[in-house]
């Protein structure tokens, strides 16, 4: 593992990084379309790696993958052995060492923590003159049985945490980098899955919101309320519902205002 001296990030939690473990996981032709996407297997830059999820599952295909995230826990679960051809790189995508040029770039449910303007220009120096950027969404589960008491559900508990629910700033903030690139295309990517209650639960505590660090003395009554919600929908205690992945490719732009 190579290791960066800026490290750390929000998610620099080992309870945040275990629970991460119970998010879904991407569909598997979503793998195959990755890898079609570009003419040349060499090498792969993961930015925001998390705990490994897309280096684990392009490492098969690609001669080499940089898999580079400010979070060491993360890191620790990532790096399990699987896979030899994986650098596990510990910084920030911003400023860590990082060795092109690159084949095919991808961000899983990540960009939105990056600062675009220090990131996009100096990815437009690492990818190949055949590459791609490949920004995925995340994982959450998409048109459930609980759609309309989960958004209450949400409102509720983000005014309890002195938040507030808006799904347009929301939305504002996961596609804020589209003016950073030339966009090729787009596609959704949507899989069946299923969880137990008490795994959805534990997985809603790795993110930020939730998180029992954020949570504090309120995570009991958190995670209470959530069973109490989600109980009348499940058989015999399992949950199961689609996860939607949307995939937006194409090059990086140095400027967003520069066509």
């Amino acid at each position: 593992m190579r290791s960066n001296p800026r490290g750390g990030a929000a998610f620099d939690d080992p309870d945040v990084a275990r629970a991460y473990m119970h998010r879904p996981p991407y569909h598997p032709p979503l793998y195959d379309f990755l890898v079609e996407l570009v003419p040349c297997h060499r090498r792969v830059l993961d930015l925001g790696c998390g705990t490994g999820k897309l280096a684990h599952g392009l490492a098969a295909h690609f001669e080499h993958v940089d898999a580079v995230d400010p979070s060491l826990p993360m890191l620790r679960l990532a790096d399990d052995g699987r896979h030899d051809n994986i650098t596990w790189i510990h910084g920030f995508a911003e400023t860590a060492l990082l060795d092109g040029p690159y084949d095919l770039m991808v961000a899983g449910a990540s960009i939105h923590w990056m600062d675009h303007a220090a990131l996009f220009p100096r990815l437009t120096g690492l990818l190949a003159g055949h590459g791609v950027l490949a920004v995925l969404g995340g994982d959450h589960a998409h048109d459930t049985p609980w759609e309309g008491e989960w958004e209450d559900f949400l409102a509720r508990w983000l005014d309890r945490l002195g938040d507030r629910y808006s799904p347009g700033e929301y939305r504002a903030a996961m596609t804020a980098f589209r003016p950073w690139m030339d966009i090729a295309g787009e596609r959704v990517f949507e899989d069946r899955f299923s969880q137990s209650i008490d795994d959805f639960i534990e997985c809603q505590h790795s993110r930020a919101s939730w998180s029992r660090a954020n949570l504090g003395p309120l995570t009991a009554e958190f995670d209470a309320d959530l069973r109490a919600l989600l109980r009348p929908h499940a058989r015999n205690g399992t949950l199961y519902y689609t996860t939607r992945t949307e995939i937006i490719w194409g090059r990086p732009r140095p400027d967003p205002d520069r066509r």
